[in-house]
Protein backbone atom coordinates (compact mmCIF):
# COMPACT_ATOMS: atom_id res chain seq x y z
CA UNK A 1 0.00 0.00 0.00
CA UNK A 2 1.01 3.62 -0.68
CA UNK A 3 2.04 5.90 2.11
CA UNK A 4 -0.48 9.11 2.88
CA UNK A 5 -1.21 11.94 0.12
CA UNK A 6 0.60 15.09 0.69
CA UNK A 7 -2.70 16.59 0.22
CA UNK A 8 -4.82 14.96 2.33
CA UNK A 9 -8.55 15.08 3.53
CA UNK A 10 -9.09 15.90 7.15
CA UNK A 11 -9.60 12.18 8.13
CA UNK A 12 -13.00 11.25 10.94
CA UNK A 13 -12.19 11.01 14.17
CA UNK A 14 -10.93 7.43 15.71
CA UNK A 15 -12.37 5.91 18.32
CA UNK A 16 -10.53 2.99 18.25
CA UNK A 17 -7.05 4.50 18.16
CA UNK A 18 -4.48 2.83 17.34
CA UNK A 19 -0.46 3.52 19.20
CA UNK A 20 2.41 1.19 19.59
CA UNK A 21 0.89 -0.95 22.53
CA UNK A 22 -2.34 -2.03 20.44
CA UNK A 23 -0.14 -2.70 17.74
CA UNK A 24 2.31 -5.22 19.97
CA UNK A 25 -0.94 -6.68 21.71
CA UNK A 26 -2.23 -7.55 17.92
CA UNK A 27 0.57 -8.67 16.65
CA UNK A 28 1.28 -11.24 19.83
CA UNK A 29 -2.32 -12.94 18.64
CA UNK A 30 -1.64 -12.96 15.12
CA UNK A 31 -3.86 -15.90 13.61
CA UNK A 32 -1.77 -17.05 10.56
CA UNK A 33 -3.27 -17.97 7.12
CA UNK A 34 -2.76 -21.69 6.03
CA UNK A 35 0.44 -21.87 4.55
CA UNK A 36 2.23 -19.10 6.45
CA UNK A 37 4.78 -19.54 9.47
CA UNK A 38 4.78 -16.63 11.77
CA UNK A 39 8.05 -18.33 12.63
CA UNK A 40 9.73 -16.91 9.50
CA UNK A 41 8.32 -13.19 10.16
CA UNK A 42 11.63 -10.78 11.33
CA UNK A 43 9.97 -8.90 13.61
CA UNK A 44 11.02 -5.16 13.75
CA UNK A 45 7.71 -3.13 15.05
CA UNK A 46 8.05 0.35 13.85
CA UNK A 47 7.57 3.73 16.25
CA UNK A 48 5.04 5.26 14.27
CA UNK A 49 2.17 4.26 11.46
CA UNK A 50 3.14 4.48 7.90
CA UNK A 51 -0.13 5.75 6.60
CA UNK A 52 -3.62 6.28 7.91
CA UNK A 53 -6.91 6.47 5.96
CA UNK A 54 -10.50 6.94 6.83
CA UNK A 55 -11.04 3.63 8.55
CA UNK A 56 -7.38 1.59 8.97
CA UNK A 57 -3.91 2.77 9.63
CA UNK A 58 -0.67 1.33 8.48
CA UNK A 59 1.44 -0.10 10.86
CA UNK A 60 5.19 -1.75 9.70
CA UNK A 61 6.10 -4.88 11.93
CA UNK A 62 9.06 -6.59 9.62
CA UNK A 63 9.38 -8.75 6.73
CA UNK A 64 8.55 -12.13 5.04
CA UNK A 65 10.93 -13.89 3.41
CA UNK A 66 12.20 -10.17 2.26
CA UNK A 67 8.75 -8.65 1.94
CA UNK A 68 7.60 -5.59 3.97
CA UNK A 69 4.67 -5.95 5.78
CA UNK A 70 2.02 -4.00 7.47
CA UNK A 71 -0.68 -4.38 10.24
CA UNK A 72 -4.17 -2.68 8.95
CA UNK A 73 -5.87 -1.70 11.84
CA UNK A 74 -9.22 -0.75 12.29
CA UNK A 75 -9.37 3.06 13.58
CA UNK A 76 -13.02 3.22 13.39
CA UNK A 77 -15.90 1.19 15.04
CA UNK A 78 -17.51 1.59 11.82
CA UNK A 79 -14.70 0.18 10.15
CA UNK A 80 -14.17 -3.60 12.24
CA UNK A 81 -16.37 -4.82 9.64
CA UNK A 82 -14.78 -4.07 6.89
CA UNK A 83 -11.46 -5.93 7.77
CA UNK A 84 -13.38 -9.08 7.95
CA UNK A 85 -15.32 -8.68 4.52
CA UNK A 86 -12.02 -7.83 2.45
CA UNK A 87 -10.32 -11.30 4.12
CA UNK A 88 -13.30 -13.35 3.37
CA UNK A 89 -13.44 -11.89 -0.42
CA UNK A 90 -9.73 -12.08 -0.95
CA UNK A 91 -9.34 -15.65 0.47
CA UNK A 92 -12.22 -16.51 -1.98
CA UNK A 93 -10.65 -15.17 -4.84
CA UNK A 94 -7.57 -16.39 -4.53
CA UNK A 95 -9.01 -19.97 -3.39
CA UNK A 96 -10.22 -19.69 -7.07
CA UNK A 97 -6.91 -20.46 -8.80
CA UNK A 98 -8.34 -18.11 -11.16
CA UNK A 99 -5.92 -15.47 -13.41
CA UNK A 100 -6.98 -12.48 -12.28
CA UNK A 101 -5.70 -8.84 -14.83
CA UNK A 102 -4.67 -7.54 -11.61
CA UNK A 103 -2.74 -8.84 -7.99
CA UNK A 104 -4.85 -8.98 -5.19
CA UNK A 105 -3.16 -7.89 -1.86
CA UNK A 106 -1.66 -10.75 0.09
CA UNK A 107 -3.33 -11.65 3.68
CA UNK A 108 -0.82 -13.37 5.88
CA UNK A 109 -2.41 -13.10 9.36
CA UNK A 110 -5.36 -11.73 11.29
CA UNK A 111 -5.94 -10.60 14.91
CA UNK A 112 -9.26 -9.00 16.36
CA UNK A 113 -9.80 -5.47 13.69
CA UNK A 114 -7.06 -5.77 12.49
CA UNK A 115 -5.04 -7.72 9.29
CA UNK A 116 -1.45 -8.28 8.41
CA UNK A 117 -0.57 -7.63 4.33
CA UNK A 118 1.96 -7.56 2.36
CA UNK A 119 3.17 -3.74 1.86
CA UNK A 120 2.70 -2.59 -1.99
CA UNK A 121 5.33 -0.44 -2.97
CA UNK A 122 4.14 1.99 -6.01
CA UNK A 123 2.01 5.31 -6.44
CA UNK A 124 -1.59 5.51 -6.88
CA UNK A 125 -3.67 5.76 -10.25
CA UNK A 126 -4.56 8.79 -9.36
CA UNK A 127 -0.75 10.05 -9.15
CA UNK A 128 0.26 8.28 -11.95
CA UNK A 129 0.98 9.44 -15.71
CA UNK A 130 -1.81 9.87 -18.41
CA UNK A 131 -0.37 6.92 -20.13
CA UNK A 132 -0.53 4.94 -16.95
CA UNK A 133 -3.66 5.59 -16.21
CA UNK A 134 -5.30 4.86 -19.54
CA UNK A 135 -3.80 1.61 -19.48
CA UNK A 136 -4.93 0.83 -15.55
CA UNK A 137 -8.27 1.60 -16.54
CA UNK A 138 -8.62 -1.24 -19.51
CA UNK A 139 -6.87 -3.39 -17.03
CA UNK A 140 -9.08 -2.64 -14.03
CA UNK A 141 -12.10 -2.77 -16.64
CA UNK A 142 -11.49 -6.08 -17.26
CA UNK A 143 -10.44 -6.60 -13.47
CA UNK A 144 -14.23 -5.96 -12.61
CA UNK A 145 -15.34 -8.26 -15.28
CA UNK A 146 -13.59 -11.40 -14.02
CA UNK A 147 -14.69 -10.20 -10.62
CA UNK A 148 -18.35 -9.61 -11.41
CA UNK A 149 -18.70 -12.92 -13.63
CA UNK A 150 -17.33 -15.33 -10.52
CA UNK A 151 -19.19 -16.80 -7.84
CA UNK A 152 -20.13 -13.88 -5.26
CA UNK A 153 -19.76 -15.36 -1.39
CA UNK A 154 -22.02 -14.55 1.42
CA UNK A 155 -20.30 -10.92 2.78
CA UNK A 156 -22.23 -8.43 4.03
CA UNK A 157 -24.05 -5.71 2.33
CA UNK A 158 -22.81 -2.39 1.67
CA UNK A 159 -25.49 0.19 2.12
CA UNK A 160 -24.49 2.50 -0.38
CA UNK A 161 -23.19 0.54 -3.06
CA UNK A 162 -24.77 -2.05 -5.55
CA UNK A 163 -28.02 -0.37 -4.14
CA UNK A 164 -30.56 1.33 -6.80
CA UNK A 165 -29.90 4.48 -7.68
CA UNK A 166 -33.07 6.06 -6.35
CA UNK A 167 -31.57 5.42 -2.62
CA UNK A 168 -28.90 7.54 -3.01
CA UNK A 169 -31.48 10.63 -4.51
CA UNK A 170 -31.38 12.65 -1.49
CA UNK A 171 -27.33 12.28 -1.25
CA UNK A 172 -27.06 13.11 -4.65
CA UNK A 173 -29.19 16.37 -4.49
CA UNK A 174 -27.62 17.56 -1.38
CA UNK A 175 -24.09 16.97 -2.27
CA UNK A 176 -24.93 18.51 -6.12
CA UNK A 177 -26.34 21.82 -4.60
CA UNK A 178 -23.09 21.93 -1.71
CA UNK A 179 -20.18 21.39 -4.62
CA UNK A 180 -20.78 25.14 -6.28
CA UNK A 181 -20.80 23.69 -9.87
CA UNK A 182 -21.08 26.41 -12.82
CA UNK A 183 -24.98 26.55 -14.22
CA UNK A 184 -24.20 24.58 -17.32
CA UNK A 185 -22.39 21.63 -15.35
CA UNK A 186 -24.58 21.65 -12.70
CA UNK A 187 -27.05 21.37 -15.61
CA UNK A 188 -25.19 17.94 -17.40
CA UNK A 189 -24.59 16.59 -13.76
CA UNK A 190 -28.26 16.23 -13.05
CA UNK A 191 -29.27 15.20 -16.39
CA UNK A 192 -26.97 12.31 -16.32
CA UNK A 193 -28.20 11.32 -13.15
CA UNK A 194 -31.75 11.50 -14.23
CA UNK A 195 -31.02 9.45 -17.12
CA UNK A 196 -29.77 6.43 -14.91
CA UNK A 197 -32.78 6.61 -12.16
CA UNK A 198 -35.09 6.33 -15.22
CA UNK A 199 -33.36 3.40 -16.80
CA UNK A 200 -34.50 0.21 -15.81
CA UNK A 201 -33.45 -1.63 -12.39
CA UNK A 202 -31.14 -4.31 -11.81
CA UNK A 203 -32.87 -7.79 -12.26
CA UNK A 204 -30.26 -9.91 -12.42
CA UNK A 205 -28.24 -12.16 -9.92
CA UNK A 206 -26.50 -10.29 -7.11
CA UNK A 207 -22.85 -9.78 -8.52
CA UNK A 208 -19.84 -9.83 -6.29
CA UNK A 209 -18.49 -6.06 -6.55
CA UNK A 210 -15.30 -4.66 -5.31
CA UNK A 211 -17.42 -1.76 -3.74
CA UNK A 212 -14.73 0.90 -4.37
CA UNK A 213 -12.36 0.53 -7.36
CA UNK A 214 -11.47 4.56 -7.76
CA UNK A 215 -8.39 5.89 -8.76
CA UNK A 216 -6.89 5.90 -5.41
CA UNK A 217 -7.44 2.25 -4.68
CA UNK A 218 -5.15 0.82 -7.20
CA UNK A 219 -1.28 0.90 -6.70
CA UNK A 220 0.94 0.63 -10.02
CA UNK A 221 4.37 -0.13 -9.24
CA UNK A 222 7.61 2.11 -9.38
CA UNK A 223 8.92 1.46 -13.57
CA UNK A 224 12.04 -0.83 -12.60
CA UNK A 225 9.52 -2.95 -9.85
CA UNK A 226 8.55 -6.51 -11.28
CA UNK A 227 5.65 -5.78 -9.20
CA UNK A 228 1.91 -6.20 -10.55
CA UNK A 229 -0.65 -3.10 -10.84
CA UNK A 230 -2.62 -4.09 -7.02
CA UNK A 231 -6.50 -3.60 -6.41
CA UNK A 232 -6.08 -2.81 -2.90
CA UNK A 233 -8.79 -1.84 -0.23
CA UNK A 234 -11.55 -4.42 -0.30
CA UNK A 235 -13.58 -3.00 2.62
CA UNK A 236 -16.51 -2.20 1.08
CA UNK A 237 -16.82 -5.49 -0.88
CA UNK A 238 -20.42 -6.15 -1.54
CA UNK A 239 -22.66 -7.58 -3.93
CA UNK A 240 -25.47 -6.25 -5.69
CA UNK A 241 -25.87 -3.97 -8.85
CA UNK A 242 -22.38 -3.78 -11.14
CA UNK A 243 -23.04 0.00 -12.09
CA UNK A 244 -21.52 1.37 -8.79
CA UNK A 245 -18.16 -0.20 -9.90
CA UNK A 246 -18.63 0.69 -13.01
CA UNK A 247 -19.65 4.13 -11.99
CA UNK A 248 -16.12 3.84 -9.87
CA UNK A 249 -14.63 2.76 -12.73
CA UNK A 250 -15.57 5.92 -14.97
CA UNK A 251 -13.75 8.27 -12.75
CA UNK A 252 -10.34 6.44 -14.10
CA UNK A 253 -9.31 8.92 -16.99
CA UNK A 254 -10.02 7.32 -20.28
CA UNK A 255 -9.98 8.66 -23.94
CA UNK A 256 -13.43 7.43 -23.98
CA UNK A 257 -16.19 6.11 -21.39
CA UNK A 258 -18.11 4.52 -23.78
CA UNK A 259 -14.74 2.56 -24.85
CA UNK A 260 -13.87 1.39 -21.56
CA UNK A 261 -17.39 0.13 -20.87
CA UNK A 262 -16.64 -1.62 -24.12
CA UNK A 263 -13.57 -3.49 -23.12
CA UNK A 264 -15.81 -4.45 -19.24
CA UNK A 265 -18.90 -5.85 -21.73
CA UNK A 266 -15.99 -7.75 -23.83
CA UNK A 267 -14.71 -9.91 -20.92
CA UNK A 268 -17.46 -10.07 -18.44
CA UNK A 269 -19.57 -13.29 -18.67
CA UNK A 270 -22.59 -12.78 -16.44
CA UNK A 271 -26.03 -13.77 -17.85
CA UNK A 272 -27.94 -10.91 -19.49
CA UNK A 273 -24.36 -9.53 -20.73
CA UNK A 274 -25.24 -10.21 -24.31
CA UNK A 275 -28.66 -8.18 -24.14
CA UNK A 276 -28.71 -4.93 -25.86
CA UNK A 277 -31.31 -3.24 -23.64
CA UNK A 278 -29.86 -4.67 -20.27
CA UNK A 279 -26.66 -3.23 -21.40
CA UNK A 280 -27.98 0.32 -22.13
CA UNK A 281 -29.78 0.64 -18.90
CA UNK A 282 -26.63 -1.01 -17.28
CA UNK A 283 -24.33 2.06 -18.93
CA UNK A 284 -26.64 4.67 -17.77
CA UNK A 285 -26.95 3.72 -14.26
CA UNK A 286 -23.25 3.62 -14.71
CA UNK A 287 -23.03 7.05 -15.51
CA UNK A 288 -24.80 8.30 -12.93
CA UNK A 289 -22.86 6.53 -9.93
CA UNK A 290 -20.28 8.26 -11.36
CA UNK A 291 -21.24 11.68 -11.29
CA UNK A 292 -22.68 10.80 -7.99
CA UNK A 293 -18.77 10.20 -6.63
CA UNK A 294 -17.22 12.61 -8.53
CA UNK A 295 -19.13 15.40 -6.29
CA UNK A 296 -18.30 13.18 -3.52
CA UNK A 297 -14.65 13.18 -4.16
CA UNK A 298 -14.72 17.05 -4.89
CA UNK A 299 -17.07 17.55 -1.14
CA UNK A 300 -13.99 15.47 0.22
CA UNK A 301 -10.72 16.20 -1.06
CA UNK A 302 -9.05 19.58 -2.22
CA UNK A 303 -8.43 20.74 -5.54
CA UNK A 304 -4.84 20.05 -4.99
CA UNK A 305 -5.50 16.34 -4.17
CA UNK A 306 -5.16 14.03 -7.44
CA UNK A 307 -8.60 12.77 -6.36
CA UNK A 308 -9.96 16.11 -5.82
CA UNK A 309 -8.75 16.94 -9.74
CA UNK A 310 -10.04 13.49 -10.72
CA UNK A 311 -13.65 14.34 -9.61
CA UNK A 312 -13.52 18.10 -10.88
CA UNK A 313 -12.43 16.79 -14.20
CA UNK A 314 -15.36 14.27 -14.87
CA UNK A 315 -18.22 16.87 -13.74
CA UNK A 316 -16.34 19.39 -15.88
CA UNK A 317 -17.38 16.78 -18.67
Amino acid sequence: MTGTPDIAPVLPPADLPVDLRRVELLCAWLRPEEGVELERISWAIGKRPRGEGWDNVLWPIGTLDGAPLVLRIARRRSSRALLGREVTVLRRLRGLGTTLPMDLPRVIATAEDAVVVEWIDGVTAAESDAVTQEQVAEDLARMLATIHSGPAPEVGRNPVRGVPLATRAEHFAADLDRAGLDEDAARRVAEIWRAGIDADEWQGRELLLHGDPHPGNIVVPPPTSPGAVTLIDWGDTTRGDPASDLGALLLHPSSSWAGLLDVYRASAAWTGNEDDAIWEALQARARAWSVRMALALVLVYPEGHSLGRIGRRLLAG
